[in-house]
């Protein structure tokens, strides 16, 4: 999870936070890269 935090000392209700969580990007990554080697060593074994 990556989180950025800006904060205004002149006005503090302006402050912004934002959090990005890259968990199920990784997921799919990994996932498809498996699936990807998965299929190519069975198309290679014919």
């Amino acid at each position: 999870m990556i989180k950025y935090r800006r904060q205004n000392a002149l006005e503090p209700e302006k402050d912004a936070e934002i959090s990005v969580n890259l968990t199920p990007l990784m997921y799919f990554a990994v996932g498809f890269l498996a699936m990807r080697a998965l299929i190519g060593s069975v198309r290679n074994l014919k």
